[in-house]
C-alpha cells in the first residue's frame, strides 16, 4: 500500500464500539442514540477486520480509533466508570492484533472526573493509548466547570491529547433551538445533531475552556478538534477582539488556540474550509480524518488530499506528519 510514491495516510477521528457497550447504552442511557443508521453500521464499528478491509481498499495506512457514538460517558455514573474501562481494555486488545494499523484514544467517564483522570493515566501509561476522548458537554455541563479540572491536570501531567468530540445536546437545548412546526421531528433531530447543533456546542465548549483559563493553567496538554474546528477558526479574530473585555489572560485567545489545538476535517472534504484552517493554523496543526464508519467516503478520503491545491510539504504534514508528532506514532 505504501509502494512507489504513495503518501502515507493516517486518519485520526475514526470510531469503534463493542457489543457489550451497545447493549449497556441501549439499556441504561437516558440520551438516546440519534443516528438512524446505527444498527447497519454496527459491523463496521465492532469488527476490526472490517475496518482493515476498508482501509486496504481505500489507501488508509492507519486509523486513530475512539468511541464517540454511544460513549459510556453518558451512562449513569455507576455504569460509566466500569463501562469506559471495559471499552479501553477491548480497544487495546483489538489494537494489539493490528499494532501497525491502529492507535487508540481512551474513553473517559468524564461525568466522574477523578475516575476519568485515573482512567486516562491508566490507558496512556499501561495500555499505550495516545490520549483520551470526551464527547460533548457532560450531562449539560461544560468542561470549564472546576469539577472537571482533574481531567485537564492529568492530561497536562502526561503531556497527552484530549479529543473534544461533539455529543448529543440536551433536550432543553434541542427544544429551544431546533424544534419547529415548519419541518419534521427528524429534521430537528438532524439539525440539532450532525448537521449543525453538535458542532456549535463543541465550538462553545472550546471557547469556554480557553476563556476560563484552562489552557493558561495547563500549557502541556493538547486538544484535537474535528469538523475543521467546530466553527472556531472562522471566528478567531472576532473572538480576539472581545477577549480582553472579559478576561485578563496574558495571551490572546488565538495564541492559546494555535498553541494547543490540532484540527481535522472529519469527512468534511471542502476546499474553502481547508484553506481557511491552513491560513489560520498552518499545516503543522492540521491532520486528516474521515469519521469512519459514520462517514464512508471511500477513495475520496485519499483523493481529496492528493488533489488539494496545497504544497507537497503541507500535504505530507496533513496526511501523516502532524498526527505522528501529536500522537507519538
Amino acid at each position: 500500500m505504501q509502494g512507489g510514491t504513495m503518501m502515507k495516510l493516517i486518519t485520526v477521528e475514526e470510531h469503534y464500539d463493542t457489543d457489550a457497550n451497545i447493549k449497556q447504552f441501549n439499556q441504561y442511557s437516558e440520551v438516546k442514540n440519534n443516528n438512524p443508521r446505527q444498527d447497519q453500521l454496527k459491523p463496521d464499528l465492532v469488527d476490526f477486520s472490517n475496518k482493515i478491509a476498508y482501509m486496504d481498499k481505500n489507501g488508509i495506512d492507519m486509523q486513530v480509533i475512539s468511541d464517540a457514538g454511544n460513549s459510556p460517558q453518558v451512562l449513569p455514573d455507576k455504569y460509566a466508570v466500569d463501562g469506559a474501562h471495559a471499552q479501553n481494555e477491548t480497544l487495546a486488545e483489538n489494537i494489539s492484533r493490528y499494532p501497525d494499523r491502529f492507535a487508540g484514544l481512551a474513553t473517559l467517564p468524564a461525568n466522574v472526573p477523578d475516575k476519568a483522570a485515573q482512567e486516562l493515566e491508566y490507558a496512556v501509561t499501561k495500555l499505550g493509548m495516545k490520549g483520551g476522548i470526551i464527547s460533548g458537554s457532560v450531562g449539560g455541563q461544560f468542561l470549564d466547570d472546576p469539577k472537571f479540572e482533574p481531567i485537564f491536570a492529568m492530561a497536562d501531567k502526561l503531556g497527552t491529547t484530549l479529543y473534544l468530540h461533539p455529543g448529543v445536546i440536551t433536550n432543553d437545548q434541542k427544544a429551544m433551538l431546533y424544534d419547529s412546526k415548519a419541518y419534521s421531528a427528524l429534521g430537528s433531530t438532524m439539525m440539532a445533531g450532525a448537521m449543525w447543533g453538535w458542532h456549535m456546542e463543541q465550538g462553545i465548549q472550546m471557547m469556554r475552556l480557553i476563556t476560563a483559563g484552562v489552557f493558561e493553567k495547563y500549557p502541556h496538554f493538547k486538544i484535537a478538534s474535528g469538523h475543521w474546528g467546530e466553527f472556531i477558526p472562522m471566528f478567531l479574530e472576532r473572538i480576539d477582539g472581545f477577549s480582553p473585555i472579559i478576561t485578563d489572560l496574558p495571551l490572546k485567545f488565538s495564541d492559546y488556540y494555535k498553541r494547543q489545538v490540532y484540527l481535522s476535517p472529519s469527512g468534511m472534504f471542502t476546499a474553502p474550509q481547508m484553506q481557511l484552517v491552513l491560513t489560520e493554523m498552518g499545516a503543522e496543526h492540521v491532520m486528516w480524518s474521515e469519521d469512519f464508519p459514520y462517514v464512508q467516503d471511500g477513495s475520496l478520503t485519499r483523493e481529496f488530499l492528493e488533489q488539494a491545491d496545497i504544497t507537497d510539504n503541507q500535504r505530507e504534514a496533513i496526511a501523516h506528519g502532524t498526527a505522528e508528532k501529536l500522537f507519538n506514532l
